[in-house]
This record gives structure tokens, C-alpha cells and sequence, in this order.
């Protein structure tokens, strides 16, 4: 072959390399999952009856098993003797605890004596408190405002043990603080405040996870997804369940892709965990992400999860850490509209 054809040949090879590194790059930059496919681990989790009794053997009228929506737990020693799960139909959240992989129920605590539910959508725990968000806004089935939602819950627990300072009581509003502050905060957000109080099938404001870190309290919402961002919202924990103290808000945008909502956030030891996926119904795949917390550091891919085994029309809602070292994250992901939260682990890589 002549050295001139030879050296054309080496330079469109070049050239067609280049291209197709540019485009990985190019859709890496725009957030799109090219993280690996992560199965499922063999373990087998055992199904248990969240939400249909106490450890007293108390059973409730209504068995919310079906919309399981946020769960967290304190770091006891032993692991996951204290752990807290919500659902987004009733008004109360229950105590769990994880034995030979399985959910063990524990006492139920009546977080609100409002009329309608909350809605709550995500738990967080940090230095002595379980938080439990609503979901801040309308309902998925209705156009009516959701006022209920609006409401951020905190209930004390020892950091040592994650016994709750007060008896939790299944009946009566009993050592349970909320605030409402965060509605404001929303509702004049540059980046949001259009959403506001907007239904969820147009984009609506409506958050599905929440994280503490580092005295920072993180919000991160299903809904709006904007031009392939998706938004987390922060403010001042503590200032957050005070009357006038300074929430110093915040807001990140987060390139997760088109159509992508956050479904739960989870703290590990270097940033936040971010469950992502469908703000509604499109064809979107549940990935996971790192982000160190800062609105300046975009999010790294880490799994897109293989749910081919999950039942059809199960929803992800619930990333819930396990163990880590520095090269993986063991979590459990739980779903709604699966009874139980059909609960499977998965092993990630940093």
C-alpha cells in the first residue's frame, strides 16, 4: 500500500477514534448513565409486615405495605437495631430494626393529627434525630394543594442506642416537632418557585428524598426535571425547626438526564448517596450517584440498576446504605406498590 494511502488510513482511524471519545465525553458531561448495569446480590430478603403491627402485637386498621417510601437508620452497634420507615398514605412512620435480613417491625409513631396524611416521601436520620419530609406538594391523583405535605417531622432518639427520648406513641401526637418553614424557602427559589405548588404532571414541585450532612439538611426533588437537570434543595438543619433562625437555603442543579427526578438521598462517609429516576412514568432507568454536596461539584455516575426481576410497575424509593469501604457501597433498594418493599440488595462500585 503506498505511504500516502497508509497515512490517510492511520489519520481516519485517528479521527473516528477521536469522534467517538468526544462523545462519550460529550454525553458523560450531560449527566447521561453510562455507569455499569448492576445486578441484584443472591442474598434473599425475607419479607416481613411493615405497617401491619407493633412489636406489641397491635394490629392497625390499614395496612399501607404497598407505598413504603423512605427509610434510615442510626449507627448503633450493633448495626440496624434503630431504624425509621415512612409511606406516603398514612400519618404515622414505624420503627424497624434488620435481623438475618429481614425487616423486623417495631413501634409505630403518629407523626401528624391532621386531617389528611403528609405524604411522606423521604427519612433521614443525624446526631440524634429522625426527619420524615413531605412531599411539598400537590397530589399525584389530584389538583387539589396538598397543604398537608408541607411539613418537615423530627423525633429525638439517642445517638448511641436509637432509642426514641420519648415513647413513641401510635395514637397521639407525642414528642414529634414539625415545621412548615421549608414552604417558603420553596416558594421563592429562583429555581423552582415556577413549579410551585404546580401538579406533578406538569412538573410540580414534589420531593422524594432527604439526607443530613455536616449540619446540612438536603432535599432532593422528584419533580421539576429541567433541560436533563434535576434540583436538590438545602438549608440549616437546625434553623430549620426554630421559629426565626437563618435557613441559609441553597440550591443545586444536578445533570441526572432527561425526565430524571431524584427518588431518595442517602449520606455515606464521603457525600451523598442519589437514587435517580422517572419524575412520572417515561422510560427512564433507576441509576445511582455520588455528590460530594456542594452546588459547585457535579454528581458521578456509579450503577444503573438491573430491576428485570422486579415486578412490573414497582417504583425504587427507597436507597437505604449498608456497609461501605472505599471501593464499594453495599445498599438495599426498596419499591413502592410491592408489598413489603420487595427489598434487594446491591453491591456498587465507588
Amino acid at each position: 500500500m503506498p505511504d500516502s494511502i497508509t497515512r490517510v488510513s492511520h489519520r481516519s482511524l485517528t479521527a473516528a477514534f477521536v469522534c467517538i471519545l468526544l462523545a462519550a465525553t460529550m454525553s458523560a458531561g450531560r449527566g447521561e448513565p453510562l455507569s455499569p448495569k448492576v445486578a441484584p446480590e443472591a442474598t434473599t430478603w425475607k419479607p416481613a409486615s411493615i405497617f401491619k403491627e407493633n412489636e406489641k402485637g397491635e394490629t392497625f386498621k390499614d395496612q399501607p405495605r404497598m407505598n413504603l417510601s423512605g427509610a434510615a437508620c442510626v449507627p448503633t452497634t450493633p448495626k440496624f437495631t434503630s431504624c425509621l420507615i415512612a409511606n406516603d398514605q398514612q400519618k404515622y412512620a414505624q420503627f424497624f430494626s434488620i435481623e438475618d435480613k429481614m425487616l423486623v417491625p417495631r413501634d409505630v409513631v403518629l407523626l401528624s393529627d391532621e386531617d389528611k396524611d403528609p405524604d411522606a416521601e423521604g427519612v433521614a436520620y443525624d446526631d440524634g434525630f429522625f426527619y420524615v419530609t413531605g412531599s411539598h406538594g400537590r397530589s399525584r391523583h389530584s389538583d387539589k394543594k396538598n397543604l398537608s405535605s408541607y411539613v418537615v417531622f423530627r423525633f429525638a432518639v439517642d445517638s448511641r442506642t436509637g432509642a426514641p427520648k420519648t415513647k413513641p406513641n401510635a395514637r397521639n401526637v407525642d414528642g414529634v416537632e414539625s415545621s412548615s418553614r421549608l414552604r417558603k424557602v420553596l416558594k421563592n427559589d429562583d429555581d423552582v418557585e415556577a413549579y410551585f405548588n404546580e401538579p406533578l404532571a406538569e412538573g410540580g414541585v414534589n420531593i422524594e428524598g432527604i439526607a443530613v450532612r455536616n449540619g446540612r439538611m438536603y432535599f432532593g426533588l422528584r419533580g421539576p426535571s429541567v433541560k436533563r437537570r434535576a434540583y436538590v434543595l438545602s438549608v440549616n438543619a437546625d434553623a430549620l425547626f426554630t421559629k426565626h433562625g437563618d435557613l441559609k437555603p441553597d440550591t443545586a442543579s444536578l445533570d441526572l438526564g432527561e425526565n430524571t427526578g431524584i427518588r431518595d438521598l442517602a449520606v455515606v462517609k464521603d457525600g451523598v448517596l442519589i437514587l435517580a429516576g422517572p419524575t412520572r412514568d417515561e422510560g427512564v432507568p433507576y441509576t445511582v450517584w455520588l455528590w460530594d454536596g456542594s452546588s459547585e461539584t457535579a454528581a458521578k455516575p456509579l450503577a444503573t440498576l438491573d430491576l428485570s426481576k422486579v415486578k412490573e410497575g414497582a417504583k425504587a424509593e427507597i436507597l437505604l446504605p449498608l456497609e461501605e469501604d472505599a471501593t464499594n457501597i453495599r445498599v438495599l433498594v426498596m419499591f413502592d406498590s410491592v408489598e413489603n418493599g420487595g427489598a434487594r440488595s446491591f453491591k456498587i462500585k465507588r
